[in-house]
């Protein structure tokens, strides 16, 4: 059933016009509103390329050298910028893992991490059932407000006996890998 906005008189026609054009923005000669560049989930290939920004989460090249290759890498690019990337490793035919998301440093807490992970957890859903994050105790609360709610498991002195230096997150030093889950099925 189609419904007209007017009675379909040529003064109302006007009218509804006039209210229309009231609607929109007015704009000083010669100035236009700045679009916001739209934001793209891109999936990466020459994943080497990127291990400089790998580097900024997971501080060995080895540690990331031995999920990289099996696993898939993701950006969210804003025009042709990169601005978040994450690494996703598939451990079984129904879990994943997120192994890496850093986010470059001068977009960090705006927001891009939340909309990239949302983004996988909505594309894996279809095929996966969880996905699991390993984290320190400082990055709980941010992966929690993602989701990743059922604590899962603790492997003491992870990253004492995994790494060659002490590993920090801000000014914590970090000892323990902390497991979450998050249920990609649920809504």
């Amino acid at each position: 059933m189609y419904m007209q906005k007017y009675c379909g008189c040529i003064f109302s026609e006007y009218i509804a016009e006039e209210d229309r054009k009231s609607l929109k923005p007015i704009t000083p000669n010669g100035y236009e509103y700045q679009k916001e560049p739209r934001l793209q989930v891109k999936r990466i290939e020459n994943k080497d390329d990127y291990m400089d920004m790998f580097l900024e989460a997971d501080p060995s090249e080895n540690m990331i050298r031995k999920y990289l290759s099996d696993s898939d890498v993701y950006a969210l690019k804003k025009e042709d910028e990169i601005i978040c990337i994450a690494v996703i490793l598939p451990i079984s035919r129904k879990i994943l893992e997120l192994k890496n998301i850093v986010t470059k440093e001068k977009y960090r807490n705006k927001g891009y991490a939340k909309i990239l992970l949302k983004s996988l957890c909505g594309n894996y859903k279809q095929k996966y059932e969880k996905m699991l994050v390993g984290t320190t105790e400082n990055n709980i609360p941010f992966y929690i407000k993602q989701g990743f709610d059922k604590y899962e498991k603790t492997i003491k002195n992870f990253f004492i006996d995994n790494y060659e230096e002490e590993i920090k997150d801000g000014d914590f030093i970090c000892t323990d890998m902390i497991y979450y889950s998050k249920d990609l099925k649920k809504r």
